[in-house]
C-alpha cells in the first residue's frame, strides 16, 4: 500500500502482530490526525518501506519472523527517522538496550491512548524535519569546538579533525547541543529531558541513558583520558571539555 504524504500529516508506520493491539494503536493514531501504515511481520514492513516516506516507526518487540531489536538497529543506520519502541517487556535492561541501538522511546503495554499520542508527537517534534529534504542554506553555518571535534549546528554533524564525518541523530544531536551549551555543568536527567521533551513530559527518565551510551560511542578517542560526557551517580551528567569558540 501506498500513501500519498501530506507535509501536514506525518506518516506512521506500525509494526505489530497482534491484530488487537494493532487495532487500537491504529485508531488513535487516526483520529489523532496522523496518516498510518500497518505491517503483522518484518516481510510487510520492508514492502510498505519500500514504497512510501515513513516519518515515525512504532516497533513491537515480539514478531512471529524475527527480532524488532534488529529491525530498529537497521532502520537507525539507514536514516534518522523517528522509531519508537512498542513492548510488554518492562525491565530496564530491555528499555536501556532499546534505546541505546537508536530508538528515540520506549512505550511499555499496557497505554493510555494520550500517552501513546503525547509520545508520538514529542518524537516528531524532534525528528520529523530530518526527513524531509534539506533547505540550502545562505552563508556560514555555526560551529562549537572543543577537543578534536566541530559541532556543525547547520548539517547537525560532529566532524573529527581528520575531518571525517559523524552521522547524529535528531535527539543525539539536540542533546549535544545542550551539553555544548553548558560546558562543565552538572546537569540532572530531569533537566535533559525537559529540553528535549518539554517540561510536561512524563515518560521513562532512563532514556537519557541510551542517548549518552550512544555519543560516547561516537565520539570515544583513544588518547581520551576524561570521559567527554561524564557520569555523576545519582546526579546527572556533566559534559567536561571547554568550549574554544563558537562563530
Amino acid at each position: 500500500m501506498t500513501i500519498k504524504r501530506s507535509k501536514n500529516c506525518p506518516t506512521v508506520l506500525i509494526l505489530e502482530d497482534d491484530l488487537e493491539s494493532l487495532d487500537e494503536i491504529k485508531e488513535t493514531l487516526d483520529n489523532g490526525g496522523f496518516q498510518t501504515l500497518s505491517a503483522v511481520n518484518l516481510e510487510e514492513l520492508e514492502i510498505i518501506k519500500k514504497g512510501n516516506i515513513i516519518d515515525l516507526f512504532l516497533i513491537d518487540l515480539n514478531l512471529p519472523d524475527g527480532n524488532g531489536l534488529s529491525i530498529v538497529r537497521e532502520i537507525r543506520v539507514e536514516s534518522e527517522v523517528g522509531i519508537i519502541i512498542v513492548s510488554g517487556k518492562t525491565s530496564e535492561i530491555d528499555r536501556v538496550v532499546g534505546l541505546e541501538i537508536g530508538a528515540d522511546d520506549y512505550i511499555t503495554k499496557p497505554f493510555s491512548p494520550r500517552e501513546l499520542l503525547a509520545r508520538v508527537q514529542s518524537v516528531l517534534r524532534r525528528t520529523r524535519d530530518k526527513t524531509l529534504p534539506k533547505k540550502e542554506v545562505d552563508g556560514d553555518y555555526e560551529f562549537a569546538e572543543f577537543l578534536d571535534w566541530k559541532l556543525d549546528f547547520g548539517s547537525h554533524h560532529l566532524i573529527a579533525k581528520s575531518g571525517k564525518i559523524i552521522e547524529l541523530t535528531g535527539t543525539e544531536f539536540d542533546l549535544m547541543k545542550i551539553f555544548v551549551e553548558s560546558p562543565k555543568r552538572v546537569l540532572s536527567r530531569d533537566f535533559l529531558l525537559g529540553k528535549l521533551h518539554g517540561i510536561d513530559w512524563v515518560g521513562y527518565d532512563r532514556g537519557i541513558d541510551g542517548i549518552v551510551s550512544r555519543l560516547r560511542v561516537k565520539t570515544k578517542q583513544d588518547n581520551q583520558s576524561v570521559p567527554l560526557i561524564k557520569t555523576l551517580r545519582g546526579v546527572g551528567y556533566m559534559f567536561t571539555a571547554s568550549i574554544k569558540k563558537q562563530i
